[in-house]
């Protein structure tokens, strides 16, 4: 694998893992772990370090080390804010152009966060999730609208790795199914009500 290659594999998994909030709010990251984890060098984990750093997901300790951000409830109303003005755009473009793959594709999402929400498998809700809303974006078939919305790096409103009750997962799962119900029957009103009511723009 090219160095480069490298380095940006590292940046993209370890984004994957602070967007989708699955790891630990002020936990330190150690290079030497994330570096064999990943199997690539130590040099290319601190590279990533350094660019989430920049991009405010990680931030640096007085002695030094980097540790996952802790965002205030502020900080969260903000970002949510953002995360629903994308994602309520997103979905009036989906309603028109999503095509039979992406509805496959979200469905496909659903159901594996079904199966992660009903045995308790939090790491991979939160992963998952990520990937719904991601998805979510590309089916608005707008290349500038997929750039900012990852450009924006927004994290999940929920900390995965907090105490986080069963029954609500799955309530959340399902409100997820409906949104793809919603988008293939193209009612765009209930799609638009279903994105704004999930997402608590309080909730840390």
């Amino acid at each position: 694998m090219a160095k480069q290659n490298q380095a940006q594999l590292a940046y993209e998994k370890i984004r994957e893992k602070l967007i989708s909030r699955t790891l630990e709010p002020g936990k330190r990251l150690i290079e030497r772990v994330w570096a064999e984890n990943l199997n690539v060098n130590r040099a290319d984990v601190r590279q990533a370090f350094s660019r989430l750093l920049g991009e405010g997901l990680l931030v640096a300790g007085e002695k030094g080390g980097f540790f996952v951000k802790e965002f205030t409830l502020v900080e969260m109303k903000d970002l949510n804010e953002i995360r629903l003005v994308l994602e309520q755009a997103a979905a009036k473009f989906a309603i028109e152009r999503a095509t039979k793959n992406d509805i496959a594709e979200l469905e496909k999402i659903c159901e594996h966060l079904r199966i992660m929400s009903e045995n308790g498998y939090l790491m991979g809700i939160g992963e998952a999730d990520l990937k719904f809303h991601e998805r979510l974006i590309k089916a608005a078939h707008n290349n500038k609208l997929e750039f900012i919305y990852k450009a924006a790096n927004l994290p999940l409103s929920k900390n995965i790795t907090s105490d986080v009750n069963r029954d609500k997962l799955i309530s959340d799962v399902k409100d997820h199914i409906v949104i793809v119900d919603a988008l293939k029957s193209k009612n765009l009103p209930k799609m638009l009500k279903l994105l704004s009511s999930g997402l608590d723009l309080m909730e840390k």
